[in-house]
């Protein structure tokens, strides 16, 4: 059981940036953009454009190792 636990944990910290993206960056770029009253490209709704960019940069910094 331990050896499980231990070896999930490994796996979601290898994709921590990614999560990181998406769990934290989304929201905080959705609210960002209805803070800031910017119209949603294609009718999309704040939270898809948030998981989007949040998607993106986490994966770019798990793939460069980076977030700069």
């Amino acid at each position: 059981m331990k050896d499980m636990i231990l070896a999930t944990l490994k796996n979601l910290f290898a994709i921590g940036p990614i999560l990181f993206g998406v769990a934290f960056l989304a929201p905080v770029f959705s609210e960002l953009m209805i803070a800031a009253d910017i119209t949603q490209p294609f009718g999309l709704p704040p939270i898809a454009i948030g998981l989007v960019a949040g998607l993106g940069w986490g994966s770019y910094a798990y793939v460069k190792g980076s977030w700069v």
